[in-house]
């Protein structure tokens, strides 16, 4: 089992990681982009280390690597699982005996629970560096105000709900693409559909999750 979800991690995870990593400091200077030269007068480096801190490690973090890894990834495991029910690989690993879920879903189930939490840690810290990057690189804003207020703003509750959601979209993702993967009728022209059906429902699937996590701190003292 630990051999199969490590085989699963390299493509789920490793796999990932440059794509997370450029998206992530893009994030960053977008978010600065957006917040600090408005509010130059008001104190930009105050403001635009607070929504880095706050929204990235809460929001936009785990989002962005849930997005990036169903595009990536959603797809692929449907239509794997498709071609083999397709093809009667599913049927044929039933007849020996074994169990399609715990010989095949759950090594990817397992992968994910780890990729996605560890490429939500790299999102958040890559987006700081590049809000960073556009506070004092690009605009020329006082770079140690910027980690001053950053390391104030940033707490351990911020980053406790940013990698909580990440693990609740890895199960999300994992169980919905395995699920339209394996629930096709057995013709070929069945494996495209589940594939973009695995893709729009873990979409949709993400946002509610999201919303729904987002409501529920809401209500808990000390996590807003």
């Amino acid at each position: 089992m630990a051999a199969g979800v490590m085989r699963e991690l390299d493509g789920l995870g490793f796999g990932a990681i440059r794509l997370v990593a450029a998206s992530s400091l893009l994030v960053g200077l977008i978010t600065v982009f957006q917040v600090a030269y408005q509010l130059a007068p008001y104190g930009a480096e105050v403001v635009s280390a607070r929504a880095i801190a706050w929204f990235v490690a809460r929001e936009i973090g785990p989002i962005v690597v849930a997005v990036l890894v169903v595009a990536r990834s959603a797809a692929a495991i449907a239509g794997e699982f498709a071609s083999m029910s397709a093809n009667g690989e599913i049927d044929a690993l039933r007849a020996m005996g074994l169990d399609p879920v715990k010989y095949l879903v759950v090594p990817k189930l397992g992968a994910l629970l780890i990729a996605l939490p560890a490429l939500t840690a790299i999102a958040i810290v890559l987006a700081v560096v590049g809000g960073w990057v556009g506070m004092s690189v690009v605009l020329g804003f006082n770079t140690a105000l910027y980690l001053e207020h950053l390391h104030e703003s940033l707490a351990i509750r911020d980053l406790g709900v940013g990698l909580g959601k990440s693990v609740l979209f890895a199960m999300l993702i994992g169980l919905v693409a395995a699920d339209e993967g394996l629930g096709v009728e057995r013709r070929i022209s069945a494996i495209g559909a589940a594939a973009t059906r695995a893709v729009v429902f873990c979409l949709l699937g993400v946002l509610a999750a999201d919303t729904l996590v987002n409501v529920v701190v809401y209500f808990i003292p000390g996590l807003t």
